[in-house]
């Protein structure tokens, strides 16, 4: 069985016993099974909510096909690209544009709930819907296999409500970081953070390249 074909199988699972989800589960995961584990590191992002006020279902492996729109998706593919080509200056990376739009189908991607949300998250409501989901978020994971893992939670109770065993350090860069079973955790920004992009860029390079994420 695929990868596509455990996320897929898990899915069904999770919405047929999940009530609030039925009828508009928005689907994640690996982007592109064959980009992923050709990559030179398997990256996972870790977000929280879809920007879905209809609650419509979905599928993001089927959106980024689409191309690349807004902030979310741009800072996403920059810090991608930065991670699997050793961080070449910013404005490098415009120079290898289909490069660039390749690098989000070598990740994979993961909101904590699984229906859509409004433009600006609410804490309460994500960590009802993160203590409701825990046991499959931990298995969507398991299925991914990620080695890095850059969440953008903005709340530090969900980032230790789903990683309860990690012991977070500081990276030297104001940003922590940690060890979940095989891979290595970064708690960064949202892609939608009001951050300049080359600064969130920059930024991402100190922490993987610090002697603190190394010894993880």
């Amino acid at each position: 069985m695929t990868k596509k074909e455990q996320l897929n199988k898990l899915y069904t699972k999770w919405e047929a016993e999940t009530p609030d989800y039925q009828g508009k589960f928005i689907k994640d995961g690996i982007n592109n099974d064959d980009f992923y584990f050709k990559a030179s590191t398997k990256i996972l992002f870790l977000t929280k909510e879809p920007n879905n006020p209809k609650q419509e279902a979905g599928d993001f492996r089927e959106w980024w096909k689409e191309g690349l729109k807004y902030t979310f998706s741009h800072r996403l593919a920059e810090w991608s690209y930065g991670i699997l080509n050793d961080f070449p200056e910013y404005e490098q990376m415009w120079h290898d544009k289909e490069g660039f739009k390749k690098a989000i189908f070598q990740v994979a991607f993961m909101n904590i709930k699984k229906v859509g949300g409004k433009g600006q998250s609410n804490c309460a409501e994500m960590e009802k819907h993160l203590t409701q989901n825990k046991k499959w978020l931990l298995k969507q994971i398991e299925i991914i296999e990620p080695e890095i893992i850059i969440t953008g939670l903005t709340w530090k109770k969900l980032r230790n409500q789903l990683f309860d065993n990690v012991e977070w350090k500081n990276s030297g860069y104001n940003i922590a970081i940690g060890k979940f079973n095989n891979a290595k955790v970064i708690d960064f920004y949202h892609p939608s953070s009001r951050n300049a992009a080359a600064a969130s860029y920059s930024l991402l390079e100190n922490v993987i390249n610090s002697e603190s994420f190394k010894e993880l």
